[in-house]
């Protein structure tokens, strides 16, 4: 494998599960760029959630391994409807989608620079994108937290315990969803589990797309964008300026009734929503080496009360 040092160094320190994961990976983004004449050689795994981002210094682009084409294809549209409204997008390097044979899906991207620091970007970003009329892209999914939600949770090296605790807080979550009062209609939303993740490489400002977009509601996006600065430990974002910022780009003919996100009736359900599915998102990884496993375990016996929990679990 022709990869940079850092990645290099990861295949070397890893367990035998993740470098096939990061192999089988690289062998797809290789064969996308035999197909593009890319150049892959020093490639280096930036992250590998929610999909393999990978940077290609060589070509001065960015590629993602995807773990289906549906996805792949969601992203590259939700990037040119972005576009189309004039809102700050990472542009596709071309539009294919280049498929391996064990079902991946490789896009390229155009390299968006380093991830900036300012919330005000992103929340500009979110809020032009909350703008734009849902009707104009049909094909759009509903957004829905629970579709995949326990996917990969009986293969976890979880015990049963630990497995029975997630389906029942998963299943009481579903039934409080189901009878939220959504203070505003459907939306374009980004769905993700924090605030967007904007970059700036000194010319351009824009959104880097991890994830398809989605047919939703606003609220979800805004108390996502809180997980950082709120919902987790450490040095805190300013969310003030996120939330200033949005409000003043916000819809006219469609204004919050709230003054702040943590004022919502709902704010609770879907912060412990937002949390379950970054819990999740852990425990799926936990087969990848001790450590993660070790993650997994804490993190779900904290949802469990059995720990102080290494998050502030969003105070109003």
């Amino acid at each position: 494998m022709s990869v940079g040092a850092r990645t290099g160094t990861l295949l070397k320190t890893t367990t035998p599960a993740r470098r096939l994961d990061v192999g089988a990976s690289f062998e797809a983004l290789t064969r996308a760029c035999a197909a593009i004449a890319a150049d892959f050689r020093w490639a280096e795994l930036v992250s590998d959630s929610p999909n393999h981002l990978w940077s290609l210094p060589a070509s001065q682009v960015l590629a993602l391994v995807h773990p289906d084409v549906d996805e792949a294809r969601a992203l590259i549209k939700g990037a040119e409807l972005l576009q189309q409204h004039q809102v700050a997008v990472t542009s596709p390097w071309n539009n294919d989608v280049h498929v391996s044979a064990d079902g991946r899906a490789v896009t390229f991207w155009r390299d968006p620079g380093k991830p900036g620091t300012d919330t005000s970007l992103s929340a500009w970003v979110t809020a032009l994108t909350h703008r734009i009329d849902p009707r104009a892209a049909p094909w759009l999914r509903e957004h829905d937290p629970f579709g995949r939600l326990l996917d990969g949770l009986d293969a976890a090296p979880l015990n049963d315990a630990a497995r029975w605790f997630l389906r029942e807080r998963a299943a009481q979550l579903h039934e409080e969803w189901a009878y939220l009062d959504w203070p505003t209609p459907d939306a374009v939303i980004l769905g993700a589990l924090r605030m967007a993740p904007c970059h700036d490489d000194g010319v351009h400002v824009g959104l880097l797309l991890r994830r398809p977009l989605q047919r939703g509601h606003r609220e979800w996006d805004l108390v996502a964008a809180r997980r950082r600065s709120e919902l987790l430990t450490g040095q805190r974002e300013d969310h003030r300026t996120y939330a200033d910022t949005y409000l003043s780009y916000e819809r006219n003919d469609q204004p919050l009734n709230h003054p702040y996100i943590g004022a919502w009736s709902g704010y609770q359900v879907v912060r412990d929503i937002v949390v379950l599915t970054a819990v999740m998102d852990t425990v799926r990884r936990a087969h990848l080496d001790a450590h993660s496993r070790r993650r997994a375990a804490h993190r779900v016996a904290c949802l469990r009360g059995a720990y102080p929990a290494p998050w502030n679990w969003g105070q109003r």
